[in-house]
C-alpha cells in the first residue's frame, strides 16, 4: 500500500501531534526540501556481486572518528542475508555482518565480525545485537551470545545461559579480539536453566568519563549498570529500567537535558503477523527511571512507554530495534528494522525477513518524533546530510498527514437497562450469573474461554457496524492485580469477521504486568504459518482505560488503526493492522469480550460506534 493511503489514519489526539504537524508544515515550505537528494526505504545493502542483503535484523550504526571522509559502518545481527550463500545445513549465518557508507544511504559490505563462533560461545550459539563503540582509542564489539560454554555457565548442560561478550579493535571492522571474560555473565532466572535473557547491550559514554551498559530483554527485565574504564566488566549494581516480559533492545541517546530511552515490544519475528513496535521514555540520570510523555514508568507493573514508531498501514510491519544517531549536518536519524508484509519470509515460517529502514528524528517538546508521526515511511524522503557545510543540509520532516475524519455518531451503548437491547448478541452466552446490566453499565466476570488459535471458546456480545468506514470507542474497567495472580485475563473490543479472522483491542493484565494489548488473528495462507500476532498501545488507566478502534476500507482489505486513553481526551496511537474481514460479503460485527478465567470484574461502561467521512 503506497504511502499516500498512511495519512488516512487519524493522527492522535494529543498537544504533542498538533505540535509535529505545526512543524512539518513550516518546514515544508522551506526550499532546501528541493535541493536535498532522496532516499527511499529498505536501505541498499550491497553484497559482493552486486545483490542486495535481503537481511539486517538488530542494526547499530557507528561513525569512525578516524575517517578522513565522512564514513559509517553498519553492523547486523547473525543472519542469513542472501538467498544464494548455503552450507551443509542449509542457509548460511554471516556472523555479524559489517556494512561501509558514506552517505548513510548507500551501504557496501566489509567484512563479517567473526569467521567462525569466537569463545565462549558453543558451536551453535548465536551472535546477536551488535553493538559498536569507539572508547580509549580502540574500537569495542559487544554482542549477545545465547548459549555460553560449561566452563562459563553456573549450569553444565544447558543452551539458555545467554551472555554479553565484548571484543576489541583498532578499525571498526576488525580484526576483532575476544576479551577473556564476559561483561555479563548468564544470570539465573531459577534452579537448573532457568536464565534471564540477557541479551540487547547498548552502551552510553558521557563526556565526563562516565560509561552505562544497557542489556536485558523479555525474559527478567531490561536493566543498566556502570561499565568499568577499560570497557571490559561492569561495577556497582543494577538498575531496572523496563519491566518483565514487556521491552527489549534498549537503545538510549543524550538530547538537552534528557537520557531516552528507545525499546522495542512484542514479537519480532511472526513473518507476517509480526507486532513488534518503537516506545520511548525519559530520564534526568542515565539510571533511569524512565517516564513516558504522561509520566508512566517503563519498568512499572502499569507499564509505560509513548509509541514512536508502530506500524501505520503501508508495506512495513514490525519496525523495532533501532539505533539513534546523528548525520554530518548535526540531524538526528534512526536505522531500524521492519518486515515486508508482501514477502515478510526469508525462509517460511522459521525465518522472517528483517530489512534495514531509515527514517528521520525530530525533537518536539523534548520529545523525539519519528518520520513525522507518520510510522514507517515508503516513500522518497529527502536524505541524511553526510558533512555540515551541505548546501541542503536543512532537511525538512515530512508534510502534516491528511486532515482528520468526521465522526458522527450512529449509535450510543451505556448499558444502563435492566436487559440488552435488541441489536445485540450473544455468541456463545456466558452463565446468567456472570454477567448483569445496570446503572454502572455491563457488569462482566471474565470466562475461562479464550480466542486464540484453535481454542474459540470465549464468550463474545456482538453487534453489526454500520457499513463503510467506522470508530468504536469504548469506556472500560478491568479489576486486576498489578502484583500477581492474573494470568492473561483480558477485556474489550473484537472487530469480528469470524472466530479465526478478527483484530482484538483489550486490557491485558498477565503475571502483574498490564498492558493494552492490539492483536490480529487470520487464517494463515499455509500450514504452520502463524496466526496470531500482537502489538500493544498505550498504558492502562486507574481504574478507566477508553478504547478506539478505527476500521478504514481500502479495496479488499480493512486498515484498523487502534488508541488507548487513560482520561478519554488524551489518546496515545497503538498502530495499524491490515487485514480481510468480512469476506463473501458478510457485514463487520463489533464482539465484546471479557476472558482469560479469573472470574476477574470487568465493566463496560459505554460503547459508541460512528461512520467516519471526510
Amino acid at each position: 500500500m503506497n504511502h499516500g493511503n498512511v495519512t488516512r489514519s487519524k493522527p492522535q489526539e494529543s498537544a504533542l501531534f498538533a505540535r509535529t504537524v505545526l512543524l512539518a508544515a513550516l518546514a515544508c515550505a522551506t526550499s532546501a526540501a528541493l535541493a536535498a537528494p532522496e532516499y527511499r526505504n529498505p536501505l541498499n545493502l550491497r553484497l559482493p556481486g552486486g545483490a542486495l542483503a535481503q537481511n539486517c535484523a538488530d542494526p547499530a550504526v557507528l561513525r569512525d572518528p578516524g575517517a578522513a571522509r565522512p564514513t559509517w559502518y553498519l553492523y547486523c545481527t547473525t543472519d542469513p542475508v542472501s538467498k544464494a550463500e548455503k552450507d551443509e545445513k542449509g542457509w548460511r549465518f554471516r556472523l555479524l555482518p559489517i556494512y561501509r557508507s558514506h552517505d548513510l544511504v548507500e551501504w557496501e559490505f566489509v567484512t563479517d565480525a567473526f569467521s567462525e563462533r569466537p569463545a565462549p560461545a558453543t558451536r551453535t550459539a548465536g551472535l546477536w545485537a551488535p553493538e559498536p563503540v569507539y572508547l580509549n582509542g580502540r574500537f569495542y564489539l559487544y554482542y549477545t551470545i545465547t548459549d555460553v560454554d560449561d566452563a562459563h555457565s553456573p549450569e553444565p548442560g544447558c543452551d539458555t545461559d545467554s551472555a554479553i561478550a565484548v571484543a576489541t579493535s583498532a578499525s571498526p571492522v576488525g580484526p576483532w579480539t575476544p576479551a577473556p571474560g564476559l561483561v555479563v555473565p548468564p544470570r539465573r532466572a531459577g534452579p537448573g536453566c532457568k536464565f534471564h535473557w540477557t541479551y540487547d547491550p547498548d552502551v552510553l559514554a558521557l563526556e565526563d568519563g562516565r560509561r552505562y551498559l544497557y542489556f536485558g530483554s523479555y525474559g527478567g527485565g531490561m536493566f543498566v549498570q556502570r561499565l568499568a574504564e577499560d570497557g571490559l566488566a561492569l561495577q556497582g549494581t543494577p538498575s531496572r529500567i523496563g519491566t518483565n516480559w514487556r521491552y527489549e533492545g534498549a537503545e538510549v541517546v543524550r538530547h538537552g537535558d534528557y537520557y531516552y530511552l528507545f525499546a522495542s515490544s512484542t514479537n519480532c519475528c511472526a513473518g507476517p503477523l509480526t507486532g513488534y513496535a518503537l516506545y520511548v521514555g525519559r530520564a534526568t540520570r542515565p539510571e533511569g527511571p524512565f517516564l513516558d510523555s504522561q509520566g508512566g514508568d517503563m519498568a512499572a507493573a502499569r507499564v509505560g512507554g509513548t509509541p514512536v514508531l508502530p506500524q501505520s498501514g503501508n508495506r512495513w510491519i514490525g519496525p523495532g530495534h533501532n539505533t539513534v544517531f546523528q548525520d554530518g549536518a548535526g540531524q538526528w536519524w534512526t536505522i531500524y528494522h521492519a518486515v515486508d508484509r508482501n514477502e515478510p519470509w526469508f525462509a517460511a515460517p522459521d525465518l522472517t525477513r528483517r530489512l534495514a529502514l531509515l527514517d528521520r528524528v525530530d525533537w518536539v517538546d523534548g520529545w523525539p518524533v519519528v518520520a513525522a508521526g507518520r510510522g514507517p515511511s515508503d516513500a522518497a524522503l529527502p536524505a541524511p546530510a553526510p558533512v555540515a557545510g551541505d548546501a541542503d543540509a536543512l532537511r525538512p520532516p515530512l508534510g502534516p498527514p491528511a486532515e482528520a475524519d468526521v465522526a458522527r455518531r450512529v449509535w450510543h451503548e451505556s448499558f444502563a437497562g435492566p436487559r440488552l437491547a435488541r441489536a445485540w448478541r450473544w455468541l456463545r452466552r456466558p452463565p446468567a450469573a456472570d454477567w448483569q446490566t445496570g446503572k454502572g453499565g455491563l457488569a462482566w466476570r471474565t470466562g475461562a474461554g479464550d480466542l486464540y488459535g484453535d481454542v474459540n471458546s470465549a464468550a463474545v456480545l456482538t453487534r453489526a457496524l454500520p457499513p463503510g468506514d467506522v470508530r468504536i470507542d469504548a469506556k472500560v474497567r478491568l479489576d486486576a492485580p498489578e502484583d500477581c495472580c492474573a494470568t492473561h485475563v483480558q477485556a474489550g473490543l473484537v472487530v469480528l469477521g469470524d472466530d479465526d479472522n478478527y483484530v482484538k483491542l483489550a486490557v491485558l493484565a498477565d503475571a502483574g504486568l498490564h498492558q493494552v494489548e492490539f492483536a490480529k488473528e487470520g487464517t494463515p495462507e499455509q500450514a504452520g504459518w502463524p496466526r496470531y500476532g500482537n502489538t500493544v498501545a498505550g498504558t492502562p488507566g486507574r481504574p478507566w482505560t477508553w478504547l478506539r478502534l478505527e476500521v478504514r476500507h481500502a479495496g479488499a482489505e480493512q486498515q484498523i488503526a487502534a488508541w488507548s486513553s487513560q482520561d478519554g481526551r488524551t489518546w496515545v496511537g497503538g498502530g495499524v493492522w491490515t487485514h480481510r474481514l468480512g469476506q463473501g460479503g458478510k457485514p463487520l460485527r463489533l464482539g465484546l469480550v471479557a476472558m482469560g478465567g479469573g472470574r476477574r470484574q470487568a465493566v463496560f461502561s459505554s460503547v459508541t460506534a460512528a461512520r467516519l467521512s471526510r
